[in-house]
């Protein structure tokens, strides 16, 4: 049971704010040197912590980019939800292996998908409603069956995720639910509705109304932070403590202070 939402912790804006002017931008990560990775529609761009540009890769024949993750070793995973297609990209953005159509695997209705541990990806297949889990070599190796039997609610996921051995799949009415590395069910957290969700290292981070919670898993306990500025639909902390903020299509960056 969740112990306590109680914590407050302050931001402060500071004089010297950066703001990247990164033009119109869907989504954003950042990597473990707190370089900054924007998506506009098909175009991924690599970025320095101080905005310069690095390198550029766009696939038009894909579709948009649905969904980009950078693990700690800067490779990166797309999946391009229109055309069903992942794709694995190095750290100068360029493809590490030829395209992974999903169709050609027997989901084409598949319409979410996170990566894995050893090059490896989930996909989410709504007509089964399970989770599952394919190695390098495109061969299935965990699912879960039917997710509605297994939690007992009828599951409309809006992300997966996976981080240190744990799975995650967010509902918005529903909550998160939380898996083993093999596809086991676990638990589910209430935590509806949320605009943005990911972890740092132990640490859930969510966004709900301009609000952040971040949940210690091991203790339960929540602290609440009130972003800065209003609107924000996506939110990260850098190694370096720095917040970086997606409002309405423009991307900024100011510094924490907490006290």
């Amino acid at each position: 049971m969740i112990k306590s939402i109680s914590i407050l912790i302050v931001l402060l804006f500071v004089n010297s704010t950066n703001n990247f002017d990164f033009g119109k931008i869907n989504s954003f990560e950042i990597d473990v040197q707190s370089n900054i990775y924007t998506v506009a529609d098909a175009e991924l761009k690599k970025y320095t912590a101080d905005g310069k540009l690095l390198f550029t890769y766009g696939n038009l024949i894909l579709g948009d980019i649905s969904n980009i993750e950078v693990d700690k070793t800067t490779n990166i995973f797309l999946y391009y939800r229109d055309f069903n297609n992942i794709i694995f990209l190095d750290n100068t953005l360029s493809p590490k292996y030829s395209p992974i159509d999903l169709s050609d695997l027997g989901y084409a209705e598949a319409n979410l998908a996170c990566r894995s541990y050893n090059n490896s990806f989930w996909i989410y297949n709504p007509v089964n409603q399970e989770l599952l889990r394919f190695d390098q070599s495109l061969q299935i190796t965990d699912r879960t069956g039917n997710l509605s039997n297994i939690t007992n609610v009828n599951i409309i996921p809006s992300q997966i995720l996976e981080r240190n051995n744990l799975l995650y799949l967010r509902d918005n009415e529903h909550g998160i639910f939380v898996f083993d590395r093999y596809g086991g069910y676990l638990r589910n957290m209430p935590f509806y509705n949320l605009d943005d969700f990911y972890l740092e290292y132990d640490k859930w981070k969510m966004l709900r109304n301009d609000t952040s919670f971040v949940l210690n898993p091991i203790s339960l306990e929540v602290d609440t932070i009130v972003l800065p500025i209003g609107n924000v639909k996506q939110y990260r902390v850098s190694e370096g403590r720095m917040m970086y903020l997606l409002k309405s299509g423009e991307f900024g960056v100011t510094k924490i202070q907490e006290f």
